[in-house]
């Protein structure tokens, strides 16, 4: 194969581990925020706005790159999926912070701190499955982790959102929380879709 197409199906492994580096960047500021004095949240959102806004602009130069390259080192729907669903983990956890500041929620609970947490763990996870692509190797054994963190996510959600219903809140407070507590289990659920997306990568290719 040319060396020129060489270097170009490298550049899609080399967008992909930035785009899963920006993902993990943001889901550990949103973890810290969550630790810290909820004045401080606007000053975490606009960070993790700016990680949300690299992250578009390199969606956008994964599917230019795509345009432009004839042989690509796996399928293209496969590099679209992947590159939207990095992305949309992006946006969940943007969400996630822009929804605190939103609806005024100034106690950050347990429960959405651990939830917090199980993000950042699926995060890296999936960084750790995208810098295996190229290779091929070890990839399984990071979706195995994201599947089970996002089981230990769903036990969390409907354990908190439980909670709610059972005293000491107010029928907006509950409307609140509950979409609060949704987002956080939705960016699991999106974490484990690109996981699956990975995995599926590895099929074709095997």
């Amino acid at each position: 194969m040319p060396i020129t197409l060489l270097r170009r199906e490298r550049r899609f492994y080399e967008l992909f581990d930035r785009q899963a580096g920006n993902v993990v960047a943001a889901s550990r500021l949103l973890r810290t925020a969550f630790d810290d004095r909820i004045e401080a949240m606007p000053a975490h959102q606009a960070a993790i706005k700016d990680l949300e806004h690299a992250g578009d602009e390199l969606t956008h130069e994964i599917i230019q790159t795509l345009h432009r390259t004839f042989i690509t080192p796996f399928e293209r729907e496969d590099i679209y999926a992947l590159s939207s669903g990095l992305d949309d983990v992006l946006d969940y956890i943007d969400e996630i912070a822009e929804t605190i500041i939103l609806y005024g929620i100034t106690d950050i609970s347990a429960a959405a701190k651990s939830m917090a947490g199980l993000i950042v763990e699926a995060a890296v996870q999936i960084q750790g499955a995208v810098s295996k692509l190229e290779s091929k190797s070890g990839v399984s054994e990071h979706g195995i982790e994201v599947h089970r963190i996002e089981n230990v996510g769903d036990t969390e959600s409907r354990r908190a959102i439980g909670e709610l219903f059972r005293g000491g809140y107010d029928a907006v407070a509950i409307i609140k929380l509950k979409d609060f507590y949704t987002l956080l289990e939705d960016s699991l659920d999106r974490c484990e879709d690109v996981a699956n997306v990975i995995e599926g990568i590895i099929i074709k290719n095997a």
